[in-house]
């Protein structure tokens, strides 16, 4: 339920930007997501599809770039993308999530026709 509030404010940036360059068509927007962001893509497209008509976005495409969480082992100082477990693929230590990581949710970029 916390897509609604994110493709509102998706189609506030994005409208915005059009106005403001005189785009008439948006014909895709990029969205980089977060591991951590509990996003469904599947509800923001249903949202989008209602919400965009009769805007310059009515029709574009969304375009996901997914951002998987950062771990940093503390013992051989290594830095990976978590894929499945916390443990490091270096030295096996418990590994903990580099603070803000995984949590992005932002427009990268718009391309307009």
């Amino acid at each position: 339920m916390h897509e609604l509030p994110i493709v509102l404010e998706v189609l506030r940036l994005v409208n915005e930007e059009a106005e403001q360059k005189g785009i008439k068509n948006i014909s895709s927007i990029t969205i980089v997501v977060g591991e951590l962001s509990a996003v469904i893509s599947e509800s923001v497209e249903l949202y989008f599809e209602m919400l965009s008509e009769g805007t310059q976005c009515e029709g574009a495409k969304l375009v996901y770039e997914h951002k998987p969480c950062i771990l940093h082992c503390r013992a051989c100082d290594y830095k990976f993308e978590h894929t499945k477990g916390f443990d490091c693929p270096r030295c096996g230590e418990t590994a903990f999530l580099v603070k803000g990581s995984g949590r992005e949710l932002y427009v990268k970029s718009i391309d307009a026709i």
